[in-house]
């Protein structure tokens, strides 16, 4: 495959398909994106109807090399989505859409491989630490689920790890946690960090501190919470978002020490840019550092949040070209 072959790249979620044309250009990020378009899922009965949609829509020929990043569990030719009734068989989307390649990875493989492309404009430092160099990256962020990946630097470059982090069992680490974990239970056993570390985990937090508080819980999506939140006019939304952030911290940072990710962490995905002054107002460093007597593991380590909502598509279209050289 020549470099300047285009690639059909996809970065595709429970809440919304993303979509380009990636063609590799001279520019930092190494590909330059043509024809974006982003679908909401809710709209389409399948995702191959989906892609059908966008592809439609194209006035240039479909490219013959695509990849595909999915929040879906890993299959050798169908992919089901984590949280979303979809499914991809990738062998009937490479036959319907006549490809001569295609790659099906998970979203975070494509965010990880993409992370190390991000401008440094489009990087929001949370510490600014000097790191390891020769260790692991952490990728991970809230959506409508919670992905995890891993940048491993080698002797040959670096290999992108995913994972199913975002399912690890959730640990309280204050009283007011311990009393939502126990609300929580009612309804989903075992809290995983996911139910609480999503956009639906949001509404979770929102929604269990109403209880708590004895107070009316307004029927409200993600994006009003955290609107209601920025704008000052919900105390208990303001205070979801703020713990919302706080646990967030004591995630990345349980990641970061099981992983050995000194390297540095990337905080991704569409909903933290949308609440950026409450995170840097929160205890995530906090949280992130407090780990007992490793204190300093990870005093050192730079955090930074990405505000592209390309990663994904650029990780995509540089894991299809590295599969192809």
């Amino acid at each position: 495959m020549s470099d300047n072959n285009p690639i059909l790249v996809a970065d595709i979620g429970g809440t919304n398909a993303r979509f380009a044309i990636a063609i590799a250009d001279e520019g930092p990020a190494g590909f330059a994106l043509h024809h974006q378009q982003t679908l909401l899922s809710k709209d389409f009965d399948s995702l191959p109807v989906a892609i059908n949609a966008y592809c439609e829509t194209l006035l240039v020929p479909i490219p013959q090399q695509a990849c595909f990043a999915l929040a879906a569990q890993p299959g050798k030719t169908v992919f089901t989505f984590t949280n979303s009734p979809w499914q991809l068989d990738s062998r009937q989307v490479k036959q319907e859409l006549g490809l001569q390649n295609m790659r099906v990875v998970n979203d975070f493989e494509a965010m990880a491989s993409g992370a190390q492309f991000v401008a440094q404009q489009q990087r929001l430092y949370l510490c600014e630490g000097a790191g390891d160099v020769t260790a692991p990256q952490l990728v991970l962020g809230p959506g409508t689920g919670l992905g995890l990946g891993l940048i491993v630097p080698g002797d040959n470059g670096y290999r992108i790890i995913s994972t199913e982090g975002g399912h690890a069992t959730f640990a309280p680490e204050t009283k007011e946690e311990i009393e939502i974990l126990r609300l929580m239970m009612r309804k989903e056993t075992p809290v995983l960090f996911e139910h609480l570390l999503s956009g639906p985990g949001l509404v979770n937090i929102y929604q269990a501190l109403c209880v708590l508080a004895d107070k009316p819980c307004m029927s409200l999506r993600p994006e009003q919470i955290t609107a209601a939140a920025n704008n000052a006019t919900c105390a208990n939304a303001k205070n979801a978002v703020q713990m919302f952030c706080d646990i967030l911290g004591s995630f990345a940072g349980n990641a970061a020490v099981t992983t050995g990710a000194r390297g540095g962490v990337f905080l991704a995905g569409g909903i933290l840019p949308k609440m950026t002054d409450i995170l840097l107002q929160s205890q995530f460093l906090a949280r992130f550092c407090s780990k007992g007597p490793q204190q300093n593991y990870l005093a050192d380590v730079p955090v930074c949040l990405l505000l592209s909502e390309n990663t994904a598509l650029i990780g995509a279209a540089h894991l299809m070209r590295d599969e192809l050289r």
